[in-house]
């Protein structure tokens, strides 16, 4: 320790030369405390740890002072942390030194730095002595001048307490106390102000509530919500009218010192919190004593109101969507919706583009189209049947304009003038009275009490002839010199227009114009359903619904708004699509079923028949499910607004709240397409059920109602997905049109049965028929070239078809008339009246086929395919199928059977080859009615025309079977007649007669009577077909009395068809009655005037004149056969050896007592002769 040298130790190399000796001083130590037992390199490793944890001791405490010098602020936490860390370091320091067994030479280290340090502090302090006293002599001078300067400052205050400072503080307590009162009132104004904004919100929510507009409603709460909960210190910001500055010294003033209801609560904010010296601000002294609007009386007032007004708006939001969803459904508005709609939608499609279309602008369009199917027929090359039919009975330039100015006088532009156009182009009106009835309706000819109103409308109809007409005409039947009883037809008005005609007749011609903007024609109410008519009550209604479509939706918008702003958004996606999109569930005759067309109308679509469905519900549910794709479609639109929402803003925030509401309601368009999808899938369903039951009027209506729905729903709803599967969904296939075909068969043979079955088949009177002709009908004589127009009633050639009168008719007429009555003869058709009422119901159903078949292609329907237009080629199919069975019901088979009359036979069959001459004409209108109105192109003109040709040959062929049968009938009835009369006359006839008649038998003067009346009454059939009749009936009659006279009695292969057996004996008297009979016959026939027609009875004559030649022993001689083949070449000598078996010869006793005729020049045989010439006869064969 004396050998230490002092240094001081601020300057560097003090401290540094302290430092070494401490150094130098600690190594002595440890090496005189070593053990000497150690190495030089263990003392050094011992020695370098106890230097490393002196090292540690000293860092943690120079680092404990350098962090209280950091934590100079005086926390008590941070001293304590530090002491805390030190003694946590010096106990690891320790513990270290204890398990290396260093604790002596750690604790020597330590002892020997102490002592180095206390003695350089004394050393410092030595140095410094001089300095420190001096300094201290200093401050004792300056005692008494601070004591008296004390003093002075201590009477300085008390003048400035007592004299000066003391109103002053008295007048600023009283300048603070106003200020705060001040800063209170303005705080309390601005509270006032805040109540009345929340209440003036609250009344304006309420009221908007009630109107049923729920973001103005639910604005105004969220306002006074925000009002009500804003801090106090928001609130004079806003109300106060001042910049911030301003607020902020009115909030201090208005806080400072206060207490009670008076202090806002409120987290500092914006320099308004002070803090003291504690460290603690104002706001959190006070923070209990702060308030709000919400904790106000009416605050709390307020909040109760709130959650009312929201349930109210959600509960009008739902009331209003409940009431929109009754209207749609129970109202009806969704279905005059889809009316309109459609009927809009049929309108547009019959205009066509550039009003160039069925229902366009006339004469334009018509005329155009028939331009365009003239230019066409004249392409043809005349080869066929059709192709030179096609050219009778129509000159374009006569006839499209007349019918042009009579469709455009009538209709107007739409649907309705598209149903005369197509009625026009078929030559309807060409061929028919407008009033004649159309027979395509099952009502028109059904049994009932007006079912057969329609057979009475055209005057060369039922109605219309002298010989087949009712009695209200003086054509009639009670009139009629061919007849007696009445059809029994009773003229009704069933069908609204002849109603309307018998009404507009008796109100004159204003009346009529009035009614004419109401009622609708024939074709329009067969062709078209009510839905599509352009005429009706509600039209104006419907529109008016439409045009609203876009604002009808609003309770919608307005719900889904609600339920979004109040964040309840799935609990209304719920809500809509369970009362939107459900599900009905429906009874069925087997089982319960769902049912969306039921669920989406309310009705169950399986109740009522057939004929109402058709009429009234399916339009219904067409008209349901297109007013459904068009409020879907309305829905997608986007935004509404409402009229007293006039803030820019406010619109600006409905612009985006809408752009949400859109896409929220995107969530609706699976639901929606999905449930549309079902709607369509089942529609096409229904229908199809309900098809094979309906009629051809109701097939045709329907149609005309799928085409326009499926074009609406492509209109009002083009962006839905279901629109690439809306004709597979509604199921429209080739069924439909079979179907179609079997019901027109079935339809053509009720009206031909129910019209043939009244008729009494007598031919009308050609002076009856022309007589009543309309203007139409009586055109001046064509010119060279210029086809002469259809006869209207007798169309298609009828007109052509009469009789030719037989000679033997010609002449007694010509003997009955007298100078006094020079009246002409009466000419007759060939036919009935009631060909030309069947033709005419023919003519209807080809024109309802045909407008079947364009609405189905406007469908999508595909056609079987065919040689040609493929829809032309179903309605050709559908046509003859129609002849086909038109000639059966002709035929009326039952009828004439159970009459057994020759006439009636003979008139129908002369009706079907009326009917059947009729056909390349009535072909060749159809044809050119289907150029016409589109359903055959250019280029498939030729192979269509070819392809009609085959279909005329079919309906010639089916014609032809009937004809034959027919011809059958009559002929098995005259001989059935000839049969019972030779039967009743000849069964027990005596044949032995022992005198020579001068006139021939009573048998054979009826018989031929009886063909006399059957040959007169075949004027109606053909030449050939009359000639053919005439020689079997006298061939038959011959061949009978053949029979009779050769037959061997008891060999039944010689009897003849009718039983009578061969007569067992006859004598030379009655040979020769025989023939006188014979030559009865045979001069009956010539008289008939057709040649050879006596030549039936050849074999007769042959037979009687053989047996009654003196010469017949000689002939019957083997050697004199050539003689016999010469003089009789038909003879069979088989037969007359069965006539001489039956021979009754004379005996003895006729010899000698002289018989009667004996003078006769005829053969007598003698019973012996006799039996020797049958042997030689025999003996031949």
């Amino acid at each position: 320790m004396s050998e230490r040298k002092l240094v001081n130790p601020e300057t560097p190399s003090g401290v540094a030369t302290a430092a070494n000796t401490s150094a130098s001083t600690a190594a002595a130590a440890r090496s005189t405390a070593a053990p000497p037992s150690m190495t030089l390199r263990a003392r050094r490793r011992r020695e370098e740890a106890v230097r490393r944890l002196v090292a540690d001791v000293q860092s943690t405490g120079v680092s404990a002072t350098g962090t209280s010098w950091e934590r100079s602020d005086g926390t008590t936490s941070a001293a304590a942390s530090s002491r805390e860390t030190q003694d946590w370091i010096v106990a690891c320091t320790v513990a270290t030194a204890l398990e290396k067994g260093l604790d002596r030479d750690l604790h020597a280290e330590l002892v020997q730095e102490a002592k180095d340090n206390a003695g350089r502090i004394g050393q410092i302090c030595h140095d410094h002595a001089d300095v420190f006293l001096a300094s201290v002599a200093k401050v004792a001078a300056l005692a008494t001048p601070s004591a008296d300067l004390a003093n002075g400052l201590r009477d300085a205050w008390k003048e400035l307490e007592h004299k000066t400072s003391g109103p002053m503080c008295n007048a600023g307590t009283q300048w603070e106390d106003a200020c705060q009162s001040y800063a209170r009132a303005r705080t309390l104004q601005i509270m006032v102000q805040a109540c009345k904004m929340v209440a003036v919100q609250l009344e304006r929510a309420r009221k908007q509530a009630t109107q049923g507009r729920p973001r103005a409603a639910l604005d105004a709460v969220d306002k006074a919500r925000k009002a009500l909960s804003m801090p106090m210190q928001e609130l004079i910001l806003q109300y106060s009218g001042s910049n911030s500055g301003d607020a902020i010294n009115l909030w201090k003033e208005a806080t400072a010192g206060s207490s009670g209801s008076m202090a806002l609560a409120s987290p500092a904010k914006d320099g308004f919190d002070k803090e003291d010296g504690t460290g603690k601000s104002d706001s959190d002294n006070n923070n209990k004593m702060l308030l709000n609007l919400e904790q106000t009386p009416f605050g709390q007032r307020a909040l109760l109101i709130l959650p009312k007004i929201e349930n109210e708006v959600l509960m009008n939001a739902r009331r209003n969507l409940n009431r929109w969803f009754l209207s749609l459904r129970s109202g009806g508005d969704g279905a005059r919706i889809g009316r309109a709609v459609l009927r809009q939608c049929a309108e547009s499609v019959s205009i066509g583009t550039g009003q160039l279309g069925l229902g366009g602008q006339l004469p334009s369009a018509y005329v155009w189209r028939a331009k365009t199917a003239d230019n066409l027929m004249a392409r043809l090359h005349q080869t066929g049947k059709v192709a030179r039919a096609v050219r009778h009975g129509y000159w374009f330039d006569r006839d499209a304009n007349k019918e042009s100015e009579r469709i455009e006088g009538f209709t107007k532009m739409g649907m309705e003038r598209r149903a005369e156009a197509v009625a026009s182009a078929f030559g309807w009106y060409r061929c028919w009275d407008d009033a004649a009835a159309l027979l395509v309706d099952p009502s028109e000819f059904m049994d009932g009490d007006s079912s057969k109103a329609g057979l009475s409308g055209s005057r060369h109809g039922l109605s219309g002839s002298r010989h087949g007409g009712l009695s209200g005409s003086r054509h009639g039947m009670r009139g009629s010199r061919h007849g007696k009883r009445t059809l029994g037809f009773r003229a009704t008005t069933s069908s609204r227009s002849q109603a309307f005609q018998d009404i507009s007749s008796t109100l004159g011609p204003a009346g009529a114009a009035v009614m004419a903007t109401t009622a609708t024609s024939k074709w329009g109410d067969l062709l078209l359903p009510p839905i599509l008519h352009d005429k009706g009550s509600n039209r104006q209604e419907e529109d008016d619904k439409l045009l609203m479509l876009a604002e009808s939706v609003h309770p919608v918008r307005r719900a889904e708004l609600a339920f979004n702003l109040l964040g309840r958004s799935q609990e209304f996606v719920a809500y809509y699509e369970h009362n939107r999109f459900g599900e009905m569930i429906i009874s069925d005759s087997k089982e319960e079923k769902k049912s969306t067309l039921s669920s989406l109308t309310g009705d169950d679509v399986t109740v009522g028949t057939d004929r109402i469905f058709f009429a009234k519900t399916f339009p219904h549910l067409c008209a349901s499910v297109v007013g459904f794709s068009a409020v879907e479609a309305a829905l997608e639109l986007g935004t509404f607004s409402d009229d007293l929402e006039e803030d820019k803003n406010m619109r600006k925030g409905m612009a985006g709240n809408a752009k949400s509401s859109s896409i929220n309601h995107s969530r609706f368009r699976e639901s929606s397409e999905r449930y549309e999808r079902s709607l369509i899938s089942e529609l096409g369903r229904v229908v199809r059920s309900r098809a094979i039951r309906g009629s051809l009027a109701e097939l045709v209506r329907s149609s005309a109602i799928m085409a326009a729905f499926r074009g609406s729903l492509k209109v009002v709803h083009p962006s839905s997905t279901t629109r690439r599967h809306d004709k597979d969904l509604m199921a429209l296939d080739v069924d439909i049109l079979v179907t179609a075909v079997k019901i027109a068969q079935d339809e053509q043979l009720r009206a031909t049965s129910a019209i043939v079955a009244d008729d009494i088949k007598i031919p009308m009177l050609v002076s009856d028929a022309l007589s009543s002709l309309p203007m139409y009908g009586h055109s001046p004589k064509a010119t060279t070239g210029i086809p002469e127009p259809e006869e209207v009633g007798l169309p298609f050639g009828l007109v052509q078809m009469k009789q030719i009168p037989q000679k033997a008719d010609t002449d007694l007429q010509e003997q009955a008339r007298t100078s006094f009555n020079r009246a002409p003869i009466d000419e007759v058709f060939t036919f009935s009246a009631s060909v030309p009422v069947v033709l005419r119901a023919l003519h209807a159903r080809a024109i309802a086929i045909a407008a079947f078949a364009l609405t189905q292609e406007e469908l999508g329907q595909k056609f079987p395919e065919k040689k040609g237009s493929p829809a032309a080629g179903f309605v050709l199919d559908c046509v003859e199928e129609c002849i086909n069975v038109t000639a059966i019901g002709l035929k009326d088979t039952d009828n004439v059977l159970e009459e057994g009359s020759v006439e009636k036979a003979v008139q129908v069959m002369a009706n079907i080859s009326a009917l059947q001459h009729c056909l390349p004409r009535f072909f060749g209108t159809l044809m050119r009615g289907l150029c016409h109105i589109g359903l055959i192109r250019a280029d498939e003109l030729e192979e269509t025309f070819a392809y009609a040709e085959k279909t005329l040959k079919g309906a010639d062929k089916a014609c032809d079977a009937q004809v034959g049968s027919t011809y059958s009938l009559v002929y098995e009835i005259c001989r059935n007649k000839i049969d019972s009369h030779l039967n009743y006359a000849l069964e027990s006839f005596n044949w032995i007669a022992k005198t020579v008649r001068d006139t021939p038998n009573a048998y054979c003067e009826g018989l031929i009577g009886y063909l006399r009346s059957v040959f007169a009454s075949l004027g109606p059939m053909d030449e050939g077909s009359r000639a053919g009749l005439h020689f079997s009936c006298l061939g038959h009659v011959a061949e009978r009395l053949v029979k009779l006279l050769a037959g061997k009695p008891g060999d039944t292969t010689t009897f003849d068809d009718s039983g009578l057996p061969p007569l067992s004996r006859i004598d030379a008297f009655g040979l020769k009655n025989l023939r006188q009979d014979c030559q009865a016959f045979q001069d009956f026939a010539d008289a008939l005037g057709i040649p050879q027609l006596s030549d039936c009875f050849n074999e007769l004559k042959t037979l009687t004149d053989v047996m009654l030649d003196k010469e017949l022993p000689m002939l019957l001689l083997p050697e004199n056969s050539a003689i016999r083949r010469r003089k009789y070449p038909i003879l069979s000598l088989e037969k007359v050896g069965n006539i001489l078996e039956k021979y009754v010869g004379t005996g003895l006793g006729d010899k000698l007592m002289g018989g009667g005729g004996r003078n006769v020049d005829i053969l007598f045989i003698d019973k012996k002769e006799v039996g020797q010439l049958v042997k030689i006869v025999r003996s031949q064969f």
